[in-house]
């Protein structure tokens, strides 16, 4: 049998994906079947599954209705690519699976205080006309899952998952919920960057490394960096896949079920694409020298190579990156985690490094099956060294 693919959505099918769906909610009268079909993808349910899950996005447009996500894209595009992430990883998924993805942000952006009375309570009427087309056992579960996939009130990004990580191995349809997520949310950016994924970077590293005569990486003209609020963004997605992989793999829920595993590697893997397309336009627009490129690649071969990415570490210990996810977290907590990631971004020799880190954390999270981060728990993080 052929092994599935490590890649569960690539970022052109990813920006396909959202194009398509963006398109059917712009129309002037919806068409649900068709918003359906994209949404599901290869998945099959009987008819009156189907009714069910059409009755859900009227309830995400209820909830929604022209709220806009932080770089612009419509509020509704993300539980509904989480869903069909889900639904192409799964290829067979349940019919709580996919409600769980298309609601898991109901009892976080969905809530009176976020929305307003008028629109929360129109929204609600729909939710509960929805849950009691459910059998009693599905819909308490479904219930269940998105409580537990709310952050609020928990203080921290740790606190939080460990509250999904707890429930896990009772209702494995969280983790499967949780990692399309952190997926989705991890490509977003890429909305604004059509065309960057067509370089090799693994051709390009060794290039730069080996080829004495290389004159650089030739990206074209229509290959920018992000602003910096996406460049905000996506380090504070890259931080937070990181974390969340880490604390599944020190709970030993990596492999708790196939899909899980499956989609473990598909996260991994997603990071290490939006790491690589960052790290190549950091080369190109800010280090366009080979020499330049070859020494921020060696500075980080030499960390990572001396235990840079196994454990976290105080500022003091001496490496070149040693403290940032300290700085990160201490930021989170203290509501300065944009202001702190900014800095990150715009110092490009520490985003180069930073950038080139990551895709060893995550290329480690698949190679290994004993790598994680020591120093993240689930309170928290402490320094090892």
């Amino acid at each position: 049998m052929e092994a599935a693919p490590r890649e569960l959505i690539t970022i052109e099918e990813f920006i396909s994906l959202s194009a398509k769906i963006n398109y059917q909610l712009s129309s002037r009268v919806l068409n649900k079947p068709v918003l359906l079909a994209l949404v599901m993808g290869p998945a099959e349910f009987s008819d009156s599954e189907r009714e069910i899950l059409v009755d859900t996005f009227d309830v995400l447009r209820e909830g929604y209705q022209d709220d806009r996500r932080r770089l612009g894209t419509p509020g509704i595009l993300h539980p509904l690519r989480t869903a069909a992430i889900l639904c192409r990883a799964m290829r067979n998924p349940s019919l709580i699976d996919v409600l769980g993805a298309l609601l898991h942000d109901k009892e976080e952006d969905l809530i009176e205080d976020e929305v307003g009375h008028e629109r929360f309570e129109a929204m609600q009427g729909r939710y509960l006309d929805l849950i009691f087309q459910l059998e009693p056992g599905t819909r308490d579960r479904l219930q269940a899952q998105l409580r537990l996939l709310s952050n609020r009130g928990l203080g921290t990004y740790q606190r939080y998952l460990a509250q999904v990580l707890d429930t896990a191995r009772s209702h494995p349809e969280l983790l499967h919920v949780k990692l399309c997520d952190r997926l989705d949310n991890t490509f977003d950016v890429h909305l604004q960057h059509p065309g960057v994924t067509n370089y090799n970077f693994y051709r390009a590293v060794f290039d730069i490394l080996f080829m004495p005569r290389f004159r650089g990486i030739e990206m074209g003209r229509f290959h920018f960096m992000p602003d910096q609020k996406e460049g905000v963004m996506l380090l504070s997605q890259l931080f937070k896949d990181a974390i969340f992989l880490a604390m599944l793999r020190k709970h030993g829920l990596d492999t708790a079920d196939a899909i899980t595993r499956r989609l473990f590697v598909g996260l991994a893997v997603g990071g290490i694409r939006e790491a690589q397309w960052l790290a190549l336009e950091v080369f190109n627009t800010s280090f366009p020298a080979v020499a330049d490129q070859r020494g921020l690649l060696l500075s980080v071969m030499e960390y990572c190579s001396t235990g840079g990415v196994e454990a976290v570490r105080s500022t003091g210990a001496g490496g070149i990156l040693d403290g940032t996810f300290l700085e990160s977290f201490d930021a989170a907590m203290t509501g300065q985690q944009k202001k702190m990631l900014a800095a990150l971004f715009e110092d490009r020799e520490r985003l180069a490094k930073m950038v080139l880190t990551f895709i060893v954390i995550f290329g480690s999270f698949i190679n290994d099956p004993d790598y994680t981060i020591e120093g993240i728990d689930r309170e928290g993080m402490r320094p090892i060294a």
